[in-house]
Order: structure tokens, then sequence, then C-alpha cells
């Protein structure tokens, strides 16, 4: 789940997120993988779709959106978002959960399994591309720690965190992978 910081633009209604994410979800490369990706696994997987819905008031409320893998959807809380590239950011961050909850995977325990899974969100969705990569590494970390803190509490989810980071941060699929450029 990403969580929300207030920036200094005005929320978007739910039709102008409805409209924006139309629009992403037929231009976006990272966003047509991943759906591709998830389809070619399980095509029940987002059976309710993708959705802008506002989310203050509700059990959602501090979060930009969430995979609801029990409802097979992902939920954009417009009432967070502030613009395109936030919206995007967001979409790749919860259709990477919802990728993953789709793959087989061993961890010691359910914190390692959701601070790779934070970790992998983060760094594919909105630490994509800050750079130097110091710089993502920390955005990487902050907003792992912090969505693992709501499942596994701080000195637990510092931990999971810290063990899984260098695996969990190099695992970039379904994107193919990049070539090194120092070569």
């Amino acid at each position: 789940m990403r969580l929300y910081e207030a920036p200094p633009l005005p929320p978007y209604s739910e039709q102008k997120c409805t409209e924006e994410l139309d629009q992403i979800l037929k231009t976006s490369p990272k966003v047509a993988i991943l759906l591709s990706s998830i389809q070619a696994i399980n095509k029940d997987a987002l059976r309710r779709g993708i959705t802008c819905r506002p989310c203050k008031g509700t059990i959602q409320e501090f979060r930009m959106g969430y995979y609801d893998g029990s409802f097979k959807r992902v939920v954009i809380c417009c009432d967070y978002i502030r613009t395109k590239e936030e919206l995007e950011d967001t979409l790749v961050h919860e259709l990477t959960h919802a990728f993953d909850s789709l793959r087989k995977g061993k961890f010691k325990s359910i914190c390692h399994l959701v601070a790779c899974g934070e970790i992998r969100a983060s760094a594919l969705g909105q630490c994509s591309d800050i750079k130097p990569e110091s710089k993502r590494n920390q955005c990487i970390w902050n907003d792992a720690v912090r969505s693992t803190e709501l499942h596994c509490g701080t000195e637990l989810a510092e931990k999971a965190v810290r063990e899984v980071f260098e695996n969990c941060v190099k695992d970039e699929s379904p994107f193919p992978k990049k070539k090194n450029s120092s070569n």
C-alpha cells in the first residue's frame, strides 16, 4: 500500500482521477507490462478492475491506493492524488502488489513477505526515477519500513526490510532486465 503525504496541490475529484486513469491505462508502458503479466498468470486476478474512489472516512483513509486481493481489484484513493505522475506511480505500486500476490516465494515470516513487496512496489513505483541511487534507495527504504510497520510494528519492520532489501530491490519482475551501462 502507498501511504499519503500531503503535497501543496488540490486533490483530484473522482471524475478527474478516472479520466487520468483511463489515459494512463492506454499509454503507460509500465502499466501495460504489469497488466499483461498479471493476466498471463491469472486472468481473474483483477476481476473487479481498477477504480478511483474517495477513501477519506474509510479504513483506507491515509492510503493513496491499495490492492485488495479478496475483492480482486486495485483502488486509487482520488482524494489523495494530485498529479498524473502520482496517479501513475501509485497504480504501478499497487499493480506490483497484485503481481507479487500471484507469484510463489519463500520468506522466513509474513513480515519478510510484506517488506519485500513494499520494497519492490516502491522501487518500481514512486521511487523509480529518483537519482542518485543512494537517494532512490533511501526513498525505497523509508516507504518500505513505513508500510511494513502497519503489519509488523516498528522493530520487526526495520529488521525485515534490512534482511530482504538487497535481494528484493534488485527484483524488477515482470520488467525486462536493464543492461548494465558500465560495461
